[in-house]
C-alpha cells in the first residue's frame, strides 16, 4: 500500500510539472491515432470525445483567461484608486501649503505695514501716521490682532503727548476690535476717571458688530452728526448671548475718531441730548454692566416687525417680544418713544400687535434710513452697449427672493439683450429655479463695494417673497441714490413715493424696455428719485429730525418744503 501511495504522489507531481499544452498535444495525438486506425464505431466515439474535450478545454481556458483579465483589471483599478488618493492627498497638501504660504505672506505684509506706520507715529509724522493707521485698522481684510495693535499704538502716541482722553478712547476701540485681548490691566486703562461726566449730543446703542443694513444705517447717521459738528457716543451690545465677544465691524472703526465719535464704557457717566436705541433686539439681551446715563429724550428705532412673515396661514415665529422690549426700556431709561423704520413696520405693529403695544408711545413719524447722496451719486449713467444690465444686491436668504419660479423669472427677466447682475450670492434663487441661468452674473457678498456695483447697472429690480415684510429697503435706497431707476412692488410706494417705479413681477420686462428705449423717461426718473431722497432720506433730513428732538447743533439746516 505504501508503494502505491508513493507512485500516486509521483504521478500527481508529474501532472503539476507537465505543461497543460503538452498534455493536450499528447492526448490529441493519441485520439487522432484511434480515429485513423480503429474500427468505425470506436473512431466515431473517439472523435466525439476529442471534440468534447476540446470544447471543455477551450471553455476552461476562456474562463481562466477572463479570470486573469478581471484580476488584472481589479489590480489596475486598485492601483489607479491608490494613485488618485495619493494625488488628492498631495494636491490638498500643496493647497494647504499654498494657503499657508499665502497667509504667511499676508501676515508678513501686514506686519511690515504696521511697523512702517509705527515709524511714522514716533518719528515726526504723527498726524499723517495716525490718519494712515486708522485707515489700516478699518480695512475689511485686516486681522483682529493687527487692528488691536494699530489702535493701541495710536492710543500710546496720544498718551505720550498728554492727550489722555484720546488715548483712552483709542484703547477702547482696540478692545472693541479684538475682544479676546481683554485683560484686567487693559480694562483699567479704558475706565473713565472717577466722578467725571462726559456729554455727547447723541448716544447710540446698537450691536456694532453686525455686518449688514443695521450697521450701515448707524454709520450714515454717525457721519451726518459728525459732519454737523455733533459728538456721538457708541454703546455696543450684542443681539444674542452667543455673539458676546464678537469684534466690532471694521466699517464702524472707520468713523470712530476718538473725539466726535467714540465708544463709551460701562464706567462712564454720560449726559446726552438724545439716547437712540437702534433695533428692539438690543433690549432682549441688554448688557448687565451699563454706564450711568442721563438723557434729554430717548427713542427706540424699530428696525423690523416682531415676525418676518404675516401670511394667510398666520405669522411666522416672533423674533422679538414687544412686551418684553417695552418692560426692559421702562426699567432702564423710563419714558421713551418708539419710531418704526417705515410704513411696513408701522402697519405690522398696529395690525398684528396692537394689544402688545399697550403703554407704548408710538411716534407719528417714521425713523427712515438716510444716505449720503453726494457720496453715492454717479456723474452719468452707464454708456449703453446694447445690453440692459438689470441688477440687485442684498444678502442671499430665501425670503429675499420671490418664492415661485414664475415670479422670480418675471422679476429678473434674462434673455435677449438683458443681463441679470447679482451682488451677494444667488444660492437661494438657484434653489427656486433649479440652477442659475447662463445670462446671470453673480458676485459674492462684499466682493465689490455696493456703490461700485450699482454704478455699473442700467436698471435695478427689487422683489422678495410675497409674504415677507421688508422693514425698510436699504438696497433700493442705495440704488436710487446711485442714479439707477428702481423697479419695486407697489407696497414700497408709501415709503419711497415718486422715487420708485412700481409694478408686479410680470410688468418688470415692460418697465425695463420703456426705460431703456426712452432716454428722457430714464433721466426724469433719476431726477425725481434724487428730489425725494434729498427731502426725506438725506443727511440734512436726519439733522432736522434730531434737532426737533432737542439735539443742539452748531449750524442750522434749511427746511425743505
Amino acid at each position: 500500500m505504501g508503494q502505491a501511495n508513493t507512485v500516486g504522489q509521483q504521478l500527481w507531481s508529474l501532472r503539476d510539472s507537465v505543461p497543460p499544452a503538452r498534455v493536450a498535444a499528447v492526448g490529441g495525438a493519441a485520439g487522432l491515432m484511434v480515429v485513423l486506425f480503429a474500427d468505425l464505431r470506436l473512431a466515431l466515439a473517439a472523435g466525439f470525445a476529442m471534440v468534447a474535450c476540446g470544447l471543455f478545454w477551450v471553455g476552461r481556458s476562456v474562463v481562466r483567461l477572463r479570470s486573469r483579465v478581471d484580476q488584472e483589471v481589479d489590480r489596475a483599478d486598485e492601483r489607479a484608486e491608490r494613485q488618485e488618493q495619493h494625488q488628492k492627498r498631495e494636491r490638498k497638501a500643496r493647497e494647504r501649503g499654498e494657503r499657508g504660504r499665502a497667509r504667511d505672506r499676508e501676515a508678513d505684509a501686514e506686519r511690515a505695514e504696521l511697523e512702517r506706520l509705527r515709524l511714522l507715529l514716533w518719528n515726526g509724522f504723527s498726524a499723517s501716521g495716525i490718519e494712515q493707521m486708522r485707515a489700516f485698522c478699518s480695512a475689511p481684510d485686516r486681522s483682529k490682532e493687527a487692528r488691536f495693535e494699530g489702535l493701541a499704538s495710536i492710543a500710546e502716541r496720544h498718551a505720550s503727548a498728554g492727550r489722555e482722553d484720546l488715548a483712552r478712547s483709542f484703547r477702547r476701540s482696540a478692545l472693541m476690535a479684538d475682544p479676546e485681548a481683554v485683560t484686567a490691566e487693559r480694562v483699567r486703562g479704558v475706565m473713565a476717571p472717577e466722578g467725571r461726566s462726559v456729554h455727547v449730543d447723541v448716544l447710540m446703542v446698537s450691536d456694532f458688530g453686525l455686518p449688514g443694513g443695521t450697521t450701515g444705517s448707524n454709520i450714515q447717521e454717525v457721519r451726518a452728526q459728525s459732519t454737523a459738528g455733533l459728538r456721538t457716543g457708541l454703546l455696543s451690545t450684542p443681539f444674542r448671548p452667543s455673539k458676546v465677544g464678537r469684534p466690532v465691524n471694521p466699517k464702524v472703526l472707520e468713523v470712530v475718531d476718538g473725539d466726535r465719535v467714540q465708544f463709551v464704557h460701562w464706567s462712564d457717566r454720560i449726559t446726552c441730548d438724545l439716547l437712540l436705541v437702534r433695533h428692539p433686539k438690543v433690549c432682549e439681551n441688554l448688557l448687565e454692566d451699563l454706564p450711568e446715563i442721563r438723557a434729554g429724550r430717548t427713542v427706540l428705532v424699530v428696525n423690523q416687525p416682531p415676525c418676518e412673515r404675516y401670511g394667510v396661514d398666520g405669522p411666522s415665529p416672533a423674533t422679538w417680544d414687544p412686551g418684553r422690549v417695552r418692560a426692559v426700556l421702562d426699567g432702564w431709561v423710563g419714558e421713551h418713544t418708539w419710531y418704526p423704520i417705515g410704513p411696513a413696520v408701522r402697519s405690522a405693529l398696529l395690525e398684528h400687535h396692537g394689544a402688545e403695544l399697550d403703554g407704548v408711545e408710538l411716534a407719528e413719524d417714521d425713523w427712515v434710513n438716510i444716505i449720503d447722496l453726494a457720496a453715492w451719486r454717479r456723474p452719468r449713467r452707464r454708456e449703453h452697449d446694447g445690453t440692459a444690465r438689470v441688477g440687485r444686491h442684498t444678502r442671499d436668504e430665501p425670503v429675499k427672493w420671490p418664492e415661485l419660479p414664475g415670479l422670480l423669472e418675471a422679476a429678473y427677466p434674462s434673455g435677449q439683450g438683458r443681463e441679470i447682475h447679482v451682488l451677494g450670492g444667488a444660492d437661494s434663487a438657484a434653489g427656486v429655479l433649479g440652477g442659475v441661468p447662463d445670462t446671470w452674473r453673480v458676485q459674492g457678498f462684499d466682493s465689490v463695494s455696493p456703490r461700485e456695483f450699482l454704478h455699473g447697472l442700467d436698471v435695478y429690480s427689487y422683489f422678495t417673497a410675497s409674504d415677507y415684510v421688508e422693514a425698510f429697503g436699504r438696497s433700493p435706497l442705495e440704488a436710487m441714490a446711485a442714479g439707477v431707476p428702481t423697479i419695486m412692488p407697489p407696497r414700497f410706494k408709501p415709503l419711497f413715493g415718486d422715487a420708485g417705479v412700481y409694478s408686479d413681477p410680470f410688468g418688470v420686462r415692460e418697465e425695463i424696455s420703456l426705460l431703456m428705449t426712452d432716454h428722457d423717461r430714464y433721466e426724469r426718473q433719476v431726477r425725481r428719485a434724487w428730489e425725494v431722497l434729498e427731502a426725506r432720506f438725506s443727511h440734512e433730513a436726519h439733522l432736522r429730525r434730531i434737532a426737533e428732538l432737542g439735539v443742539r447743533q452748531e449750524r442750522a439746516f434749511p427746511t425743505i418744503s
